[in-house]
């Protein structure tokens, strides 16, 4: 009897996400579960907006790094369903590209899709949070506070 029919693994492209791929990929293979990858563009109007432009030395218009946010996550994905396809051929793995505040993204996609576990890295690119999540807490350990199903945080 499988409980967990569908796992959302969380990736930002860090290390710890990696890490968190290569545990879902064992996890959902020994407990025939499905999997969804999930990258989550955050809110353009945060501060690395205002850094970003800041750094170029120039006026890169929000458009712009809008784009290049959205380039980055689908290369994330891209490169991870790769992986993940070519370790664990016999998977359903698919891939959802979310926006928004990355732990209330991820929380209302879990909720909404009925996810039976998330998994995610302890440790992501905190540089990229919005400056809400780095007073509140890390993106782990507010979906693992707020998810209605288990979290498995992957050191």
């Amino acid at each position: 009897m499988n409980l967990i029919k569908k796992i959302a693994v969380a990736l930002d492209g860090s290390e710890a996400a990696d890490k968190a791929l290569d545990f879902a990929l064992d996890f959902a293979d020994r407990y025939r579960s499905e999997i969804v990858l999930v990258s989550v563009i955050p809110p353009s109007y945060d501060y690395f907006y205002a850094l970003a432009r800041a750094r170029s030395g120039s006026q890169i218009e929000e458009d712009e790094y809008v784009k290049g946010l959205t380039d980055y996550h689908k290369r994330v994905l891209s490169s991870a369903l790769k992986i993940a396809k070519k370790v664990k051929p016999n998977l359903k793995i698919s891939t959802k590209l979310l926006e928004g505040p990355p732990s209330d993204a991820i929380v209302q996609y879990v909720r909404e899709e009925k996810c039976g576990m998330v998994i995610l890295g302890g440790r992501g690119l905190g540089w990229r949070a919005s400056m809400k999540e780095l007073f509140l807490g890390s993106v782990s350990h507010r979906v693992a506070d707020r998810a209605p199903c288990p979290v498995l945080i992957v050191k």
